[in-house]
């Protein structure tokens, strides 16, 4: 599995809040030292845990929204610096979608349409921590109003229908929540046009390559594997189940998907199933949807294929792994 370095933004988390960097380490099932360490690298799970043990360590109602306002561009992480040079907030979040996993296991999917809408992800995870969700949405409401110097409201904040928030968020946002299944934000397409105030295509320019090189240097040691399941994440609610479907968001060949999978001892097939049978099972546990519905999220035509499917994953219904959970 790949491992992400812990960024700044971390520390200045750390000292903020008044915790212990060993101490939440400890909380998280890490080394006590792994802030000490240069670089300090964790996989998606020490990632995850690290986010919930903070919420734990603090027990704050308003833990999220202080986080995602204590973001600062200043703290030079390079996704969000990618921003600050972008003319807008539709520019601003496409290089964000390209950069972000430079800070983390995290995905930006974003709609573009009549109106502009941001998801935020975690790749491995059906869903993101609760924390780091609420904190992404207020950060990216956060940012958009900073660089264009407007109070933006936006027309929709969606949070899974479980997700327990405090009461000052609707006032910071301005709207009332929305319970759906996943974290995102929805702008007026005007709004996500607006010019930013911090706007310089010559910085970009120079900055750039930089950040190229760091995506190359932290893509290199990302399995094939694992680039596929990334890739399954997001085409399987679309039903793009098929090996052509996957090398073609990866921009390589279907041959060189297979050679590589070949040499890392697995096929995509095998990883097909596996991750259907990892959301399957999430869905199930954590959500109210139907097993038709969830069929259809794991990319089965048919809803009645998932039955079959599951059976050979667990040995067990889906309606008697959802009873136990």
């Amino acid at each position: 599995m790949s491992q992400f370095r812990l960024e700044r933004f971390w520390h200045v988390f750390i000292e903020k809040f008044g915790l212990s960097a060993n101490a939440l380490a400890l909380e998280a099932g890490l080394p006590a030292n792994i802030f000490e360490q240069d670089p300090a690298l964790v996989d998606v799970n020490g990632w995850a845990s690290l986010w919930d043990a903070m919420e734990a360590m603090l027990q704050q109602p308003n833990l999220a929204l202080h986080l995602g306002e204590s973001v600062t561009l200043d703290m030079f992480d390079p996704a969000l610096f990618a921003t600050l040079c972008s003319e807008n907030l539709r520019q601003a979040v496409s290089r964000l979608q390209r950069y972000k996993r430079l800070m983390g296991p995290c995905r930006l999917n974003i709609k573009d349409g009549a109106s502009f809408t941001i998801g935020c992800e975690i790749d491995g995870m059906p869903l993101p921590p609760r924390i780091w969700g609420v904190a992404e949405l207020v950060m990216l409401v956060k940012l958009v109003r900073h660089l264009t110097c407007q109070n933006i409201v936006p027309l929709r904040v969606e949070m899974p229908a479980k997700t327990q928030v405090s009461k000052a968020l609707p006032t910071y946002f301005g709207v009332a929540l929305t319970h759906g299944q996943r974290y995102a934000v929805t702008f007026d397409l005007k709004d996500a046009q607006r010019p930013f105030v911090t706007t310089d295509a010559s910085m970009w320019q120079f900055f750039e390559p930089t950040l190229e090189q760091r995506l190359k240097d932290s893509e290199a040691n990302v399995s094939m594997c694992e680039r596929v399941r990334m890739a399954l994440y997001e085409l399987l609610p679309s039903g793009r189940t098929e090996l052509a479907d996957v090398a073609q968001a990866l921009s390589v060949s279907t041959r060189t998907v297979q050679r590589r999978l070949g040499h890392e001892g697995s096929t995509f097939r095998e990883i097909l199933e596996a991750t259907r049978a990892q959301l399957a099972m999430h869905y199930l546990k954590h959500s109210q949807l139907t097993t038709a519905e969830i069929a259809f999220l794991i990319g089965y035509d048919d809803p009645n294929s998932l039955y079959p499917a599951f059976r050979s994953w667990t040995g067990a219904t889906p309606q008697a792994v959802r009873d136990r959970a």
